[in-house]
């Protein structure tokens, strides 16, 4: 005996088959019925904002003074020489980032400083122009 199940005994299967899976899929996706990322892959740039005098007494100031006025172990930036129309902002970042050459006083060379970043060297700058006008130097405008 061949017994056939009914046409409509499918129809009524599919419909479960497809309501099931529909439930199970919709777990997949946030409240809003958007697709939740499970890692990022971007992250924000962090803006950073150095402090010039903190800056200079961590980096500088063990050679150049406190207020940089100088040490037994390098030059005061608070002299005319250093100055902005002698030395201008640039000669600085130079400094930093290559070193430089004796040329004004018997210190010897100083080496250039490692993982400082433009930011930061801007800071110092600027902390250091302030050190010079504070004592009437020609500095510049304050940044």
């Amino acid at each position: 005996m061949n017994r056939r199940i009914p046409f409509s005994h499918f129809i009524v299967l599919a419909v479960v088959f497809l309501t099931a899976g529909t439930i199970l899929f919709a777990g997949c996706t946030s409240d809003d019925g958007s697709v939740t990322p499970t890692k990022t892959t971007q992250t924000e740039p962090k803006l950073v904002v150095y402090d010039g005098e903190e800056s200079f007494q961590n980096r500088c100031a063990v050679c150049h003074g406190e207020f940089a006025t100088g040490t037994v172990t390098g030059p005061p930036l608070v002299n005319r020489l250093y100055e902005i129309g002698h030395h201008p902002n640039f000669s600085f970042r130079n400094a930093v980032n290559n070193g430089v050459t004796a040329h004004h006083w018997n210190f010897g060379d100083m080496p250039p400083i490692p993982n400082v970043a433009p930011e930061e060297i801007d800071a110092i700058i600027c902390h250091v122009r302030d050190l010079q006008r504070a004592d009437g130097l020609p500095a510049g405008d304050p940044c």
